[in-house]
């Protein structure tokens, strides 16, 4: 996990009282740039946390809701895509922490004192990203699509000349 500068992503726990919490974080574009090779290049983002602490465990849920900037995968072009999670987690308090990984449950050591929420928070957002990243119809940058179309059609009529079952079609003739 990436060190980020901010500490507004660091809960501190201990000391915190049982029962509900509620945290509104903002996330820009200094979060993503302290990850490496991320693919998300910019972003404005409003999170809202429930953190709801008992004596052995905090339960986390929440919304994460904004606009993120990304390469366009068809055009190499910025574009923005608003994007949507509810990220939830448990923080289970225990005397050691060897026990067995789990994705959605995090383990601490009862000594703790802060709860790092950075790389939780990123995992949501890039999980929240379609698949597909794209600009709407119509919204690509016009030269690139031009190159793109100039080079699949040579592509294409390369490979039905040199294609393998090309041979096979003149078996059936």
């Amino acid at each position: 996990m990436s060190k980020i500068d901010n500490r507004e992503y660091v809960i501190p726990i201990k000391g915190m009282s049982q029962g509900r919490h509620k945290f509104d974080l903002a996330i820009g574009d200094k979060f993503f740039e302290e990850f490496e090779s991320s693919e998300i290049l910019g972003a404005s983002l409003s999170v809202e946390l429930t953190l709801e602490k008992s004596t052995t465990l905090i339960n986390i849920s929440g919304k994460i809701k904004g606009i993120v900037k990304v390469e366009c995968d068809r055009c190499l072009e910025m574009v923005d895509l608003e994007i949507e999670a509810e990220p939830v987690m448990i923080v289970k308090f225990v005397k050691s922490t060897d026990e067995p990984e789990d994705s959605e449950v995090l383990t601490l050591d009862m000594t703790e004192s802060e709860l790092d929420l950075t790389q939780f928070l990123y995992d949501y957002i890039c999980l929240a990203l379609p698949i597909q990243r794209v600009h709407k119809e119509g919204e690509c940058d016009k030269e690139m699509l031009k190159k793109l179309g100039k080079y699949s059609n040579a592509e294409s009529n390369d490979e039905s000349s040199n294609s393998p079952f090309e041979k096979l079609k003149d078996l059936l003739n």
